[in-house]
């Protein structure tokens, strides 16, 4: 895109207040305006740059559409309320729970997304422990720095305490940290499957035995792996226990719309034991139309959105996860040996997919403002320093293979200081 046609910058457009217009317009006009916006932004969705939740391609969302619209004005309220809606998420649910191989006696609640459905396991936790130790007065979390920002966002709202601890040299949990930090006010402890930052699965069988020991709630936050490591297992994948076959797990929170491949807005929360839906439900009744209650912090949700996930699920089933599971392996390996055939670059983690690449020889913000010039979009982590990718199940190689040679260049860029870092830090948005 040229300096005649590029877009106006967000922080432009947010100078001026956009007003209601006086006149109609015309829906070809709509088009033309949206057609021309979408010019400017990054294409995401087709594989090319490995950043934002992937597309699956092989045609799967435009015909979840073409399901979600006969919803397109549907809302799903409270639990259920439409018979075909019932259904829908009666069978979303089910297929989340026999996935994430969740125990008999446990259930699931559906949600708008990872944080939501963190929020929620925070919520439940809080009131459980309200029940079962009622001498706790302050009550915290015990995190690893590398858990996701909505354990503490949901602590703020929830009136909970976080306190975030060390990790290995190796970017793995410090369980021995995590349990020097535990005290008589903790109730809730979590481990990543995997972290956001690293891509690393935190050892969840050690942090269970702490669990068991110190009688706390164990938090999986599954939201980057939970509908990708069950198929990366079934494909011969040797990982660590990192589920509900862990004992001391009380809930998971997996999104659907990750490595679901289900269209955005769709995630879950599964809890072991049906007992503790008490804990979840927010009930209200002090108001004249009786009594409400619901599972999830919005009141009314698109049931579209619903629709399209229950489409997405049922056309892939089994067969299709493991289609894609194989895809993104063969994609991740076609990407590491490019990487090591490219030179002077590590890879940090390449098992759950998230790439993390780092360097021991290279300023990497070097090579990532090198990206940024060639117009290759990716993400970055300062701690370590380093580039971030999402991999995605690609149906040809072109995609990659021209990411390949982007950070080829860049890589010779920053290595002959044609191109300097300066002030580059990493963002999760």
């Amino acid at each position: 895109m040229n300096a005649a046609t590029a877009l106006p910058r967000l922080s432009e457009i947010t100078m001026t207040r956009f007003r209601l217009p006086e006149k109609k317009s015309q829906w070809y006009e709509l088009r033309g305006e949206v057609y021309k916006l979408r010019g400017g932004d990054v294409d995401w969705i087709h594989g090319a740059f490995f950043n934002h939740w992937p597309d699956p391609s092989r045609n799967i969302w435009p015909q979840a559409m073409v399901i979600s619209d006969i919803f397109f004005s549907d809302q799903w309220l409270g639990k259920y309320n439409v018979e075909s809606t019932n259904v829908i998420l009666k069978e979303v649910e089910d297929m989340v729970f026999d996935i994430l191989g969740a125990p008999e006696g446990g259930f699931v609640s559906l949600t708008n997304g990872g944080t939501e459905s963190i929020s929620l396991a925070v919520k439940t936790a809080r009131d459980w422990a309200r029940a079962e130790r009622p001498n706790v007065k302050n009550p915290k979390i015990v995190a690893p720095y590398s858990a996701h920002p909505a354990f503490n966002k949901a602590a703020h709202f929830f009136g909970l305490e976080v306190v975030r601890v060390p990790l290995t040299d190796d970017w793995h949990t410090d369980v021995e940290a995590m349990d020097a930090a535990i005290d008589d006010d903790t109730i809730f402890i979590v481990g990543s499957t995997p972290c956001w930052p690293h891509g690393r699965i935190d050892p969840i069988e050690e942090i269970g035995e702490l669990a068991e020991k110190c009688g706390l709630w164990l938090h999986v936050d599954a939201c980057v792996g939970g509908f990708l490591l069950p198929f990366y297992e079934q494909i011969g994948e040797k990982l660590p226990t990192w589920d509900f076959r862990v004992p001391a797990v009380m809930s998971m929170s997996a999104d659907l719309h990750k490595f679901g491949f289900t269209p955005v807005g769709m995630s879950s929360v599964t809890f072991r034991d049906e007992a503790l839906r008490k804990h979840l439900v927010f009930e209200f009744t002090d108001w004249p139309t009786g009594p409400y209650a619901t599972e999830s912090l919005l009141g009314t949700r698109a049931a579209r959105n619903a629709a399209a996930c229950w489409a997405t699920m049922k056309y892939l089933g089994r067969q299709g996860y493991l289609e894609l599971a194989q895809s993104m392996r063969d994609t991740t390996d076609r990407f590491v040996n490019g990487l090591e055939e490219i030179g002077d670059l590590a890879v940090l983690s390449e098992q759950a997919g998230l790439l993390v690449i780092t360097s021991p020889t290279l300023d990497i913000f070097a090579v990532s403002k090198a990206l940024n010039q060639g117009g290759l979009a990716h993400g970055v982590i300062r701690q370590p320093p380093g580039l971030h990718f999402t991999i995605t199940p690609l149906e040809d190689w072109g995609p990659l293979d021209l990411m390949l040679e982007g950070i080829a260049k860049a890589v010779d860029d920053a290595k002959s200081g044609r191109v300097v870092a300066d002030d580059t830090a990493g963002s999760y948005m």
